[in-house]
This record gives structure tokens, sequence and C-alpha cells, in this order.
């Protein structure tokens, strides 16, 4: 009678930190005694809708009510739109999802893209600054942050703490066949299309040399930090499809699933994501490993992406 009651409270424990006294936020939240929490938590006392209600709003937890009898699939996404800052907005709703997972004890992500997953150039200020830049531009959002490809404080400060959380969480990634040439299509345009001066293509596609130079040593250490916890698995596949994140975190699963240029819809539908996760794990098994001893396939697919880039450098330099 009482399990949807106890998987709300057992993934409301999940988004907070470690070290809280969970019954005795509970409590708190809801004005009752420490008894009355814990047997709110254990299921054995009903748990009212205003009291579901409260917590989700005081403690910034989205609760989806899942029926055994609907095949409906409930979605979040981020709204910026709205916001006065939007592309900050996003970055910032970006940060909330990461920082809970890195709170997670046992986590991974797992991604398919045909796009470089953005928190690796999150690592380099230029490179940051087209990216969001042509995404602003794509969807008309305002770019007064990003002017003349400069990177506002807080832009900034936001981005490399993204980077920094996605670095620390364990993830497998399986690109496509043109995740990386998609980036540099876009570096070109935006110079032959007078967006860019060729100085600063020049210096973004350095520094996508220099990300991908990053991964490729993430592959071969099979980690993203010094922490052996770090792990990476990175993989290629000819066909995706999508671009999804896929997280696995204390026993629970957790889908990004982007559209419209950079945005997302979210969900923890069980069914939903277990699928996502089946197909993952078929993939996988039918993609090439460039992790480890993948040597010889991972050298193929960068120094193919690296001629790519050199061929765009001389085009600049010869315009």
């Amino acid at each position: 009678m009482y399990n949807s009651q106890e998987s709300f409270f057992k993934s409301l424990k999940s988004t907070l930190p470690t070290h809280f006294n969970f019954p005795q936020i509970v409590a708190q939240v809801l004005n009752i005694s420490l008894n009355e929490s814990y047997k709110k938590i254990k299921g054995t006392s009903s748990l009212s809708l205003q009291q579901l209600t409260l917590l989700c709003d005081e403690l910034k937890f989205n609760y989806h009510y899942q029926s055994n009898d609907t095949e409906f699939i409930t979605f979040l996404s981020p709204q910026i739109d709205s916001q006065k800052n939007p592309m900050y907005a996003y970055l910032h709703s970006l940060y909330e999802d990461l920082v809970a997972i890195h709170r997670l004890k046992q986590k991974q992500i797992k991604v398919t893209t045909d796009d470089i997953p953005l928190f690796y150039f999150f690592k380099y200020d230029e490179l940051t600054a087209f990216k969001l830049f042509f995404w602003a531009d794509s969807m008309d959002i305002p770019k007064e942050d990003l002017h003349n490809f400069e990177l506002s404080e807080e832009i900034r400060d936001i981005t490399q703490k993204l980077n920094k959380l996605y670095l620390e969480i364990p993830s497998t990634e399986i690109w496509s066949k043109d995740t990386i040439h998609g980036t540099i299509e876009q570096i070109r345009y935006a110079y032959e299309a007078g967006h860019l001066k060729a100085c600063f293509a020049e210096t973004i596609l350095e520094q996508l040399r220099s990300c991908l130079e990053d991964i490729k040593s993430y592959s071969l250490n099979s980690r993203k930090t010094p922490n052996p916890d770090h792990k990476f698995r990175w993989y290629a596949n000819d066909v995706l499809g999508s671009i999804c994140y896929l997280v696995e975190g204390d026993g629970s699963l957790i889908s990004f699933n982007r559209f419209n240029t950079f945005n997302y819809l979210k969900t923890q539908n069980n069914d939903f994501c277990s699928s996502i996760n089946s197909w993952m794990d078929i993939l996988i098994k039918k993609s090439v490993s460039f992790s480890g001893n993948g040597e010889k396939q991972r050298n193929r697919y960068l120094n193919n992406a690296n001629l790519d880039i050199q061929n765009l450098l001389n085009e600049i330099n010869n315009g």
C-alpha cells in the first residue's frame, strides 16, 4: 500500500547531501516529531498530499507519480525562454542536475551522442564562448553575456564548475563517426558567415584540438582524473540516432534526452529508463572500444578529426 510513499522518500533522500540527517529534515519541514518522521519514511504512517507538496517545494524536489495502469511518461524540461538571462539559467539548471548526481554514492553516466559532450569544452574559455554563442544564435536567445565571444565572470564560473563535476562522475560514452565533425563544421560556418575573425577561429580550433587530447588521455588511463573512481569508457558507433544521457545512481535511473539544439527532456520513469539502458548496453556490444588498449581504432578516429581541423586552419590562413 505504501510502496509509492517509500519510493518517494527514497528518491527524495538521494537528492540531498549524504551528511544530512534525513529524518530530522523531514520532521522540520513538516513540523512533526522525529518519531512521526521515521514512520512516514518507513511507510507506516500516511503522507498527505499537502505534506508531499510541502516537502517537494521546500527541498526543491520534482516528484512524478506513475500509475501502474497508464503508459504515459512525464518529462521535465528547463524553462529558459522566460528567464532574464536564459543562457545562465540553462547552465545553472545543468549545474543543479550535476550536483545532485555527484552527491550519489554509486553513480555513472552513460552517453550516446553525435556532438562532443559540452562539459569537456568548459575547460577552454574561447571554445566555450563560441559554443554557447552558436547555440544562442540558433535558438534566438539574447547574447549580451557573450559579446565579442567573451565570457562573463558569472558564465565562466559556472562552466568551470560544470567541467570539474563532470570529470568526477564516472562515464561511459558512445560517440558517432560525426561527433567531432559537427563542431568543426560549426566553426567553418561561423567563420565563412563573418561571425568569427580569423584569429579567433584559429584559437578555438587549437582549443578543440587540445580538448581532444584531453579526452584521449582519459581513454588511455580509463579515468578522467587521477582518482581511480572517476572511470571513463569510450566507444564509437557509426549509427546512434539520438543524444541521450542516462544516469545510474543508487539503484535508480534518470534519462536526459536532448532536443532543440541544446535543451533536454528529463524523466525518472523506470520503464522508459530501463529501455534506454538496455538499448545502450546493446550499442556498447556493437561499438568499437577506444579505452585502454583500443589504440589503433582510437588513433585513426582522432587522426581523421585532427586532419579536418588542420584543413580548416589551412583554409583560414590562406583566406
